[in-house]
């Protein structure tokens, strides 16, 4: 059973996000919003978090990812005056 996405949708816009990146898994991982497994050969996406020493990755499930996309096109059309 899937879980309840912690806290709000985040939004791509902001300067510590860098440019997503689908990938594969090598072996299974958790999704960083709801918790939910990625099993090792499904794909997901990866969204870098930048601006410390190093950068590091947060894997995302394909649902979660959406509705971050959703919640990047809210608020594009809000910096537009939409």
């Amino acid at each position: 059973m899937k879980k309840k996405p912690r806290g709000r949708v985040p939004s791509l816009i902001g300067g510590s996000n860098g440019k997503p990146k689908r990938g594969v898994a090598k072996r299974s991982c958790k999704c960083a919003r709801c918790g939910e497994t990625i099993a090792s050969g499904q794909r997901y996406v990866a969204i870098p978090k930048l601006g410390g020493g190093f950068a590091y990755s947060k894997r995302y499930c394909d649902e979660c990812f959406q509705e971050i996309l959703a919640k990047t096109t809210v608020d594009l059309e809000e910096l537009r005056g939409i």
